[in-house]
C-alpha cells in the first residue's frame, strides 16, 4: 500500500490522475483524494495519467474538471489513459485559421 501521494487528481470532477512516480502492476494506491484503494492494472509511466473510473468507449475523458477527449476503447479503472486509447477533442482535421 502506497503510504504517501503516488497521484496528482487536478480536480474533484475529473475521471483520470497523474501519476508521480512510475506505477507497476499490482501497486494499491489509497489516498484521500480517490474514493476508493486503486489497484494499478496497467504500468503507469511517471507523469502519464490513470483512470480513477471504469471508463466506457465514447465516455468523456476529464482533467482540470473540463472534457479534453473520449475514450476510443473501454478503459478499465487503474489502467494507463493514454494516445492508446483516447481521442482528443481537437483533432488534426481542424481547419487552420
Amino acid at each position: 500500500m502506497a503510504r504517501v501521494n503516488s497521484l496528482i487528481v487536478l480536480d474533484a470532477r475529473d475521471n483520470i490522475a497523474i501519476a508521480l512516480q512510475e506505477l507497476p502492476v499490482g501497486m494499491r494506491i489509497e489516498q484521500s483524494d480517490i474514493a476508493s484503494t486503486l489497484e494499478v492494472k496497467t504500468v503507469i509511466p511517471r507523469g502519464h495519467k490513470i483512470a480513477l473510473v471504469d471508463i466506457a468507449k465514447g465516455d468523456p475523458i476529464i482533467k482540470y474538471g473540463e472534457r479534453m477527449g473520449h475514450a476510443f476503447a473501454h478503459i478499465p479503472r487503474g489502467s494507463h489513459v493514454h494516445t492508446h486509447n483516447v481521442i482528443g477533442d481537437r483533432v488534426s482535421t481542424e481547419p487552420i485559421a
